[in-house]
């Protein structure tokens, strides 16, 4: 289990180097729907809370939206979620309600393979740092974690993946302990460069 962590004040986010990268909090995984889990659930308060930040300060945020087609492929691998035209693909309604993200729907686990994300890197050269929130840990978080932090040690490029360990969790399902996904995946993304964090720390 990941131990000994330390929180991270927001105010270090306050140097126009830093984005909010929202990962599939979306009514299918949160409220409705086969995939969805109170636990999951769960960090959408502290998913307010930085996006709210982020917003108020003028900082760039996407927020992924897992939205398929009825035909999907990767209906192969998990139950039917998240259709496009269905309230399950849509954004929780909390964080409708802020605003101010780049919503990016996604046909896959992994968010950086979007044309739009791709877009979005490209046109932020600035960045120095990218904290991650939302569901799940072991899946849909990791593969975007672990995709981001490689594509920039291949391209040379300075970036921090930063993971606030609040806000981010899976759920529990036959063969699918939530515990012990969750404690494998952030050991996972810690050995790969991935900085954890506690928590952030807001201050009035």
């Amino acid at each position: 289990m990941i131990q000994n962590l330390t929180p991270t004040e927001s105010k270090v986010f306050l140097d126009d180097k830093t984005a909010l990268v929202i990962v599939d909090m979306v009514n299918g995984f949160l409220t409705e729907g086969v995939l969805s889990s109170p636990r999951s659930a769960s960090v959408l308060p502290e998913c307010e809370k930085l996006l709210k930040f982020f917003k108020d300060n003028n900082l760039p945020c996407v927020a992924f939206a897992d939205c398929h087609e009825p035909d999907c492929i990767e209906f192969s691998s998990f139950p039917p979620h998240c259709i496009r035209g269905t309230s399950e693909s849509e954004i929780a309604p909390e964080l409708q309600k802020i605003g101010g993200y780049l919503k990016i729907e996604k046909n896959s686990t992994n968010g950086f393979l979007t044309p739009e994300f791709q877009k979005f890197l490209k046109e932020n050269q600035q960045l120095e740092r990218i904290v991650v929130c939302g569901v799940c840990t072991d899946i849909c978080v990791m593969q975007f974690c672990l995709t981001l932090k490689t594509f920039c040690n291949q391209e040379n490029r300075t970036l921090e993946v930063l993971l606030p360990v609040n806000a981010v969790e899976t759920y529990d399902a036959p063969n699918h302990n939530a515990d012990s996904m969750q404690n494998c995946a952030l050991e996972i993304m810690a050995q790969a460069g991935i900085k954890l964090t506690s928590e952030v720390i807001y201050h009035e």
